[in-house]
């Protein structure tokens, strides 16, 4: 009865910690809690959490009722691999789904135990025992190794389901941790992407000394608006340059959305001491910002691009001159 009665504390104990579990984003926060928890609700008295990193070793990430010499000589001792493991895990030494490894039949590399042995006692200093984390696919991918029982007794299957339940709710919120990870990562290497497309739809070329020429096509929103300006202002600090070329042959469609950041690039430029020379207005354009009541009529405006250049050029005091 008091064994059962210990199992059933253990358990809520155990339980209780996993309560937060799954608002951790940390995986070494989570391995520490995890290793704190052990020691304050089972028997064991020492405590060692790893994971699989991505070459396939267990890397030890967070220890419970070890000093800190030890914890040092943990971290010098060579990484198991997950092949290597895997060959100590074998049914013989399963109990539950956990591995207990007596002492004469093991082959790895571990910390003494501070314990003196006890020829009355079942456990042995350096017996091992792990209790694996699996992913949904039933793959491990962290192991959780507990020593030193306070009770000196080897484990059985009704003293390991606490500690089990309890691996299983470390794995779950483990994998919730790897996934979010993830997908951070898949979002950071979407907006440099983005970051990559943007920078080459708004290209901002030096066609001549003192003269930029930024010639947009397809579609422009709010954000490739401000990435043009973005472009512009910085090129223009650069290189120093006192024209801009703005050709929008390429843009299918003005709107006022459009028309304002024009014109607020044209009123940024010229804070910079740059005239901007918008080129590409056809016909329908030149409708459809009438109709919108876009007033252009202090910028420079021309229907095609050679002749902005042509503009620009006078600007600078150049002219094309034919070829002999």
């Amino acid at each position: 009865m008091g064994n059962e009665k210990g199992t059933l504390e253990s358990l809520l104990g155990l339980l209780e910690a996993t309560s937060g579990y799954l608002r951790i984003t940390d995986m070494d926060q989570l391995c520490q809690l995890t290793a704190d928890s052990i020691i304050l609700h089972s028997t064991f008295q020492r405590c060692v959490v790893s994971v699989i990193e991505i070459d396939n070793t267990f890397r030890r990430a967070a220890f419970a009722g070890i000093t800190p010499a030890e914890m040092d000589e943990l971290r010098t001792m060579p990484r198991r691999t997950l092949e290597d493991t895997r060959h100590q895990l074998i049914d013989d030494f399963l109990i539950g789904r956990s591995y207990y490894i007596p002492h004469d039949r093991s082959q790895m590399e571990g910390l003494k135990s501070r314990r003196t042995y006890n020829e009355s006692a079942e456990w042995h200093p350096d017996d091992f025992l792990f209790i694996p984390l699996f992913n949904p696919d039933g793959a491990i991918v962290g192991l959780i190794n507990v020593d030193d029982p306070s009770d000196g007794k080897r484990p059985t299957i009704s003293t390991l389901l606490p500690l089990e339940l309890f691996a299983n709710q470390m794995a779950a919120a483990l994998e919730n941790i790897r996934n979010h990870q993830k997908q951070t990562a898949l979002i950071q290497r979407l907006r440099d992407q983005q970051n990559v497309v943007m920078e080459l739809s708004t290209p901002v070329i030096q066609i001549a000394e003192g003269i930029l020429a930024l010639p947009l096509i397809g579609a422009v929103d709010s954000v490739r608006a401000q990435q043009v300006t973005e472009n512009i202002l910085q090129r223009i600090t650069e290189t120093e340059s006192t024209v801009v070329i703005i050709d929008i042959t390429g843009v299918p469609i003005i709107d006022t959305l459009v028309a304002s950041h024009l014109i607020k690039t044209v009123a940024a430029s010229r804070l910079l001491g740059t005239e901007t020379i918008i080129s590409g207005i056809n016909p329908e354009i030149a409708q459809t910002l009438i109709h919108l009541g876009v007033d252009l009529s202090k910028i420079l405006t021309k229907s095609k691009l050679s002749r902005a250049i042509e503009a620009a050029l006078r600007m600078t005091n150049r002219t094309i001159a034919p070829l002999a």
